[in-house]
């Protein structure tokens, strides 16, 4: 069990940065890619103004992911800046991904009929970045960051095998401990894989003869390690006596939003469409299920990779939520587990292809077109917002989130995200009154409105829409900008 992963080679780590710039190029320098990511990259650059997360942005992501994008935005507050940091950490993964079904497979989860090894595991990366894409990756969603520091961990934990099969503890596991504390500070579902591999841990430690105390003491120290990047993080909050507003994002609005969505009926048109996004996936669920029913034979890399990818999954349900980017942390186990198919002497190739083209049919890494017409939309209504606003202040209701960073305009209330004001599903769920704060934000009379003629985020919060909708028509000089006229 366990064991050195095969070395990957240099020229696979440039391999894989080729691959990974060729997919995600396109979009670079267009804000919107995504609506998230440019919101965590403005909260990461008004943090460099002395704006504090959940006080004066609020929102639900732990705070290390925020600590990403400061650290970015130190740099350059520039799209291309954390577009290009994605691009980077997708990469790495990739290459980890290699490493584990490297080693997996030399290690005993190779079959007879994995005629090549090497194959496998080089398109088990591939695989990974092409996969990015369909389910909304292709900028710098959360687990385009915390995937590699999961995967680190997982491939530290694996090669420490050899040595908790003797009961004995290498540095790599507190390593592999801490680095799954790093994922779950950037996204707290994280805790599901983190909790497999220290129990994985632990399980490999008392089959190797340890026992009692030492065991307990071991998985003590294991759960402080992990738990000390999050730990780290609350600390600022606790100091400045801002700790009510860190536990309601952390752990209460968690709560209310999980109850929620567990309430909330979704459509059928809704449910099917989310199955149809799942499509790329089939192929690796498909190895996935092979790999399960194989492990039942007790071979150790297979028990590993199928517990892994419980724990992933257990991630996901945990949201009760369908959108596709949440379907990310499942990439990096799943991959592995085709990565062992696709070394197949026996359609291993052709799987990789199946994979290849769903991924390719529901993401096109070459339309630079649309990105460029993304770009000029969004600088026209940056430009006109600073035109017409006459000082008074910017709301984007239902619009690019980018525009404040664009036009430097300070926020009118912490519910920046527009998803916080104008989505039913997100009412109430921070500490603040969400109709209370819509009013609060129009007394303030701002002078640029940028929303969409009709809702996009649905079920809307019709009270919001009906305050704002009323606001602006009777506002006279505001700007009221259809913002569906931009991609």
């Amino acid at each position: 069990m366990g064991g050195e992963a095969s070395g990957a080679p240099g020229w696979l780590a440039l391999l894989y940065l080729v691959a990974a710039l060729a997919l995600r190029c396109s979009t670079f320098g267009n804000p919107n890619v995504e609506a998230d990511d440019q919101f965590y990259a403005l909260v990461g650059q008004r943090m460099h103004d002395g704006l504090l997360p959940y006080v004066d942005m609020w929102d639900r992501k732990p705070l290390g992911l925020f600590a990403i994008y400061y650290l970015i935005a130190g740099i350059s507050r520039s799209a291309v800046a954390y577009q290009i940091t994605a691009t980077l950490f997708a990469a790495a993964t990739a290459w980890v991904v290699y490493a584990i079904t490297a080693g997996m497979m030399a290690t005993g989860g190779a079959d007879p009929a994995q005629a090549a090894p090497r194959r496998g595991a080089v398109l088990a990366g591939l695989a990974y970045l092409l996969l990015l894409g369909p389910f909304a990756g292709a900028g710098g969603q959360a687990p385009v960051f915390y995937n590699l520091f999961v995967a680190l961990a997982a491939w530290l934990v694996w090669r420490a095998g050899p040595v908790l099969a003797r009961g004995g503890v290498p540095a790599g596991v507190w390593g592999a401990m801490a680095l799954a504390g790093l994922a779950i500070s950037v996204k707290e579902t994280a805790l599901f894989e983190a909790g497999f591999l220290g129990l994985w841990v632990l399980w490999c430690l008392q089959r190797g003869g340890m026992r009692g105390g030492a065991l307990v003491a071991h998985a003590v120290g294991f759960a402080l390690v992990g738990a000390a990047p999050l730990l780290a993080t609350a600390l600022p909050y606790l100091i400045t006596h801002h700790w009510p507003e860190y536990w309601q994002a952390m752990v209460t609005s968690n709560l209310i939003k999980s109850q929620v969505l567990k309430n909330y009926r979704y459509s059928t048109t809704f449910i099917l469409g989310s199955a149809l996004r799942m499509v790329p996936l089939l192929p690796l669920a498909l190895a996935g299920l092979m790999l399960g029913w194989r492990a039942m034979r007790g071979s150790a890399p297979l028990v590993f990779l199928v517990g892994w990818l419980v724990a992933a999954v257990l991630g996901y349900l945990s949201l009760w939520n369908f959108a596709p980017h949440y379907l990310l942390p499942l990439l990096v186990p799943l991959c592995v587990a085709a990565g062992l198919v696709f070394a197949r002497a026996e359609g291993g190739t052709l799987a990789f292809a199946a994979t290849a083209c769903a991924a390719l049919f529901w993401y096109n890494p070459t339309d630079r077109a649309w990105n460029l017409h993304a770009i000029a939309s969004t600088a026209a209504l940056a430009e006109a917002v600073e035109r017409h606003d006459h000082g008074r202040g910017l709301l984007v209701f239902e619009g690019p989130v980018s525009l404040y960073t664009l036009t430097n305009r300070p926020f009118l209330s912490p519910l920046v995200f527009p998803h916080h004001l104008n989505f039913a599903l997100e009412r109430n769920v921070s500490h603040l009154d969400t109709d209370a704060e819509v009013d609060r934000i129009l007394a303030r009379r701002p002078g640029a409105v940028v929303m969409t003629l009709a809702p996009l985020s649905l079920p809307a919060n019709i009270y919001a829409w009906v305050r704002v909708r009323a606001y602006v028509r009777g506002c006279g000089p505001c700007l009221w900008h259809d913002a569906l006229s931009s991609p």
